[in-house]
């Protein structure tokens, strides 16, 4: 089956001092997307309330929605929607960020990362990013084997949107954000087959993976995802420290269904890291 994912992003007002989201904005999103899921027009979905901020999964058939316009429509409606809730609440839809248009083959035991980073410089979260995809090129014997493994690399530099190829650009890369001498982010990285693997959204930072046949494995993706940053679990996600702070969920998907979330660092391997952060205060 040809999937059709797309990530959201988006704000409301706060509830309990600012910091979380109202169960009754959830409840009515939820009664919205349902819908859409019986009456066909989705696969499937998923809500993430991460303090005020939103994350909506959608999954599609990508043969149903052609538009380019038709998740747009579907999203900005599920906002309007937002409007009948009995709770009053803001919504900054100048803040919305959404990745859409990320097409793949389903894959046996697809795997879908989000990961969140909190309290936390864009800079230094899509730097471990980028830094996963340059490793190779400091290994000679794997940069001979592995010349098909070549990244298509989209950034956004102080408000320019730059291509570049994993291999072929990896230094014009390093000295373009020197040069830039600002925070970037990561627009998205594909395959050279054009396949989905990742993208990023800016502030308060969502990053998305498929790792169904992952470069590298899961605990190197997690382990340099956790770089100078505390690996958080979702129970705790709400406790805002001074510390830069990450979260890191897991879903699999089956014929278009979304299986999850998984809290991927609600474990003992993390607790390290953890311990660490926690000495210092």
């Amino acid at each position: 089956m040809k999937i059709r994912l797309d990530l959201t992003k988006f704000e409301v007002s706060g509830y309990v001092d600012n910091a979380s989201v109202h169960p009754a904005v959830i409840e009515r999103l939820e009664c919205f997307l349902s819908e859409l899921v019986r009456n066909n027009e989705i696969l499937d979905y998923n809500l993430l309330a991460i303090s005020n901020t939103i994350l909506l999964l959608i999954s599609s058939n990508s043969e149903s929605l052609k538009g380019a316009d038709d998740i747009d429509q579907i999203i900005h409606n599920a906002m309007d929607n937002l409007k009948k809730c009995e709770y009053n609440f803001a919504r900054d839809i100048s803040g919305l960020k959404h990745f859409k248009n990320i097409y793949f083959s389903e894959r046996k035991h697809e795997s879908i990362l989000i990961f969140i980073s909190l309290n936390q410089n864009v800079l230094h979260y899509n730097f471990n990013i980028l830094k996963m995809f340059m490793e190779p090129f400091s290994n000679i014997d794997l940069f001979k084997t592995e010349l098909s493994k070549l990244y298509n690399i989209n950034l956004s530099l102080k408000g320019h949107h730059k291509s570049y190829v994993q291999f072929k650009d990896v230094f014009k890369i390093i000295k373009d954000i020197k040069k830039s001498k600002s925070d970037f982010y990561i627009e998205s990285i594909k395959d050279c087959k054009d396949e989905f693997m990742m993208a990023s959204i800016e502030g308060y930072t969502a990053s998305l993976w498929r790792v169904s046949e992952p470069f590298y494995n899961l605990n190197y993706i997690l382990k340099g995802l956790t770089y100078k940053v505390l690996p958080s679990t979702l129970y705790d996600s709400s406790n805002f420290l001074a510390f830069p702070k990450s979260l890191a969920v897991g879903f699999s998907i089956q014929d278009g269904k979304l299986f999850g979330p998984v809290d991927l660092f609600d474990n003992s391997f993390f607790d390290v890291e953890r311990n660490k952060f926690y000495k210092k205060f």
